[in-house]
Parts: C-alpha cells; sequence; structure tokens
C-alpha cells in the first residue's frame, strides 16, 4: 500500500514538472487568478473573494489538479478531455469540497482529503471561482 503512495506521489510530481512547462507557454497565471467572476453570486466558501487564498488556491490546483483538469481548469489535459470542466461547475461549493475530500472513484476522480486540508480545499475553490463561466454555481 504504501509502495502504491509513493508511485502515485512520483506520478503527481513528474506531471506537475512537466506542466509546469506547458504553463510558460499560456497565458499569465496573475491576470487570470486576480480576475473576478461577474456572473456569480455569492459562494458558501469562507475563503471566495480572498486575494491571498486565490493565489494560494491557484499554485495548490497547479501542484493537485492540472494533470487530470487541465491549465484553464476546462477539463483538457494532456491525458486528453475526459475531466471535468472546473469552470462550469454547477453543483455547489459542499458537493465541490464533499468531491474533493471522497473523489468519484466511478469517475477516476481521486480521493484527496488525505492529501489536502480543508483550509488547501477552499483556497483551491477561490481560485476555480475566479476562473468561473456562465453557468457556474458555487453557492450552496
Amino acid at each position: 500500500m504504501r509502495a502504491r503512495l509513493y508511485i502515485r506521489w512520483a506520478l503527481v510530481c513528474a506531471a506537475s514538472l512537466a506542466m509546469l512547462g506547458a504553463l510558460s507557454l499560456g497565458e499569465p497565471l496573475n491576470a487570470v487568478a486576480q480576475a473576478q467572476p461577474t456572473t456569480l453570486g455569492p459562494s458558501s466558501n469562507p475563503l471566495s473573494g480572498n486575494p491571498e487564498a486565490i493565489e494560494q488556491g491557484r499554485k495548490l490546483y497547479f501542484t493537485w489538479c492540472v494533470q487530470c483538469h487541465g491549465p484553464k481548469a476546462d477539463g483538457r489535459s494532456r491525458f486528453g478531455e475526459y475531466a471535468k470542466d472546473l469552470r462550469q461547475f454547477s453543483l455547489g461549493y459542499s458537493v465541490f469540497f464533499a468531491t474533493v475530500v471522497a473523489g468519484r472513484p466511478a469517475k477516476k476522480m481521486p480521493p484527496w482529503g488525505e492529501y489536502l486540508s480543508p483550509e488547501d480545499i477552499q483556497r483551491i475553490g477561490a481560485y476555480l471561482e475566479t476562473l468561473a463561466i456562465a453557468g457556474a454555481n458555487w453557492k450552496d
């Protein structure tokens, strides 16, 4: 069991490094992270709109989530287009939080509650809110 965790960790690290190289070709991330959504109502996330939390969430996203959800959080990664488009997340913040903690094994989403603190998940959610597009819902 421990060996599987080390292998998973090594794969996540390798994929993160690959994605960091790809990011240097994309849009500046600070502009994306600071853009506030205009179509969203208030979020249930206690860190929603907090600039420091958003920046920390961006860093956490690019460490833990980018491998599957892609650099734009649109579900397009180097593995293909199979992950959820997090810009359109419409199930509310509580469902987002629970999904990150417990995962969705049937959809190949691993549980991250063992690796990410509740505050880290809130930070990632705050960052993702800044990427939201029409139809997204972060309010419970």
